[in-house]
C-alpha cells in the first residue's frame, strides 16, 4: 500500500503543476495582449481569462515571498522572465513527482503500510 506520506507529495506535485501550466496559459495571454490587444477585446462572449499575478490590470506581474510581517515584492517583472521561474518551479516539481511514483512503486511491491 502506498503511505499517505508518498501520496501527499504526489498529490502537492500534481496541484503545484496544475497551476504552473494554468499561470503559463495567463502569461501566454498576457503576451497577445501586448501585441495584439483589440483582439483580445474583440469577442465579448469570449469568457474573461482568470488575473493569476492580477495580469490583465497591469500588463506587468509582480513576484512576491510571503514571510509574514516580511513580504518582499518586485514590480514589473517581465513576463518572460516569469515564465523562466514558473518553467523552473515546474520542472522541479516534475522531478519531486517521478520520485514520489518510484517511491509509490516500492511501496506497492513492499506491501508495507503506514
Amino acid at each position: 500500500m502506498i503511505t499517505k506520506v508518498t501520496s501527499e507529495a504526489m498529490l502537492a506535485a500534481y496541484r503545484e503543476i496544475e497551476t504552473c501550466e494554468a499561470m503559463l496559459r495567463a502569461i501566454e495571454l498576457l503576451k497577445n495582449m501586448q501585441t495584439e490587444p483589440e483582439r483580445m477585446c474583440a469577442d465579448p462572449k469570449e469568457p474573461i481569462p482568470s488575473e493569476s499575478f492580477g495580469l490583465f490590470r497591469v500588463r506587468q506581474l509582480q513576484l512576491g515571498i510571503p514571510s509574514g510581517n516580511n513580504e518582499r515584492l518586485m514590480f514589473n517583472v517581465s513576463p518572460s522572465l516569469a515564465e523562466a521561474v514558473i518553467r523552473q518551479h515546474m520542472g522541479n516539481k516534475r522531478s519531486e513527482l517521478v520520485e514520489a511514483n518510484e517511491r509509490a512503486r516500492i511501496e506497492l511491491g513492499s506491501g508495507r503500510m503506514q
